[in-house]
């Protein structure tokens, strides 16, 4: 049934970043013109490892629908991790990109809570997803604090609430107060 199993060899299982400070080797580097069929927002993202594990560092870029303010933020984190991973040539995206790849640096990871839908099932749910914060080069440390991971504000518990109590109705799932069990 599983032939030759003691020639076999097993890799390691590789674990992801959790939230904190990590130092880093930037490994690859892919965007948005590289997955087919792709349209949304153009993005950049680098693989990012260590002994512990990988981390996805994705950096939206500006579109049409991006407002000024929104493109200003996310090209000065862009440029401030570049310059911090070592690129020093701006006239160039892939140049630049590519003179980050390889090097080490000290990033801070955090978790941040939002809600979707599920896709199997439509429910509403809540997920975290660990993202880039900042980074500072390898030497420079960086000091970790709680109020760096974000959990859901007000308004989107709110949102969420309203979606999973629509949600459970329209499963005629409905709660009285007035049953007796």
């Amino acid at each position: 049934m599983f032939p030759d199993l003691n020639k076999v060899e097993v890799k390691e299982t590789t674990s992801y970043l959790t939230a904190g400070i990590h130092e880093v080797k930037i490994d690859e580097m892919r965007n948005s013109n590289q997955k087919e069929g792709y349209t949304g927002t153009p993005y950049v993202e680098f693989k990012v490892s260590n002994k512990y594990g990988i981390s996805y560092l994705k950096f939206s870029g500006v579109d049409a629908n991006t407002s000024e303010n929104a493109a200003r933020v996310r090209t000065e984190i862009f440029k401030g991790f570049l310059q911090t991973s070592g690129a020093t040539s701006f006239n160039s995206l892939p140049t630049a990109c590519k003179e980050a790849l390889g090097n080490k640096i000290n990033v801070c990871l955090r978790e941040r809570e939002y809600w979707t839908t599920d896709k199997d099932t439509g429910a509403p749910v809540i997920k975290t997803v660990v993202e880039y914060k900042f980074a500072n080069p390898v030497g420079k440390s960086i000091s970790w604090q709680d109020k760096y991971n974000q959990k859901l504000n007000p308004a989107d518990q709110a949102a969420y609430k309203a979606a999973h109590d629509a949600f459970i109705m329209s499963q005629g799932n409905v709660q009285t107060d007035d049953m007796p069990f």
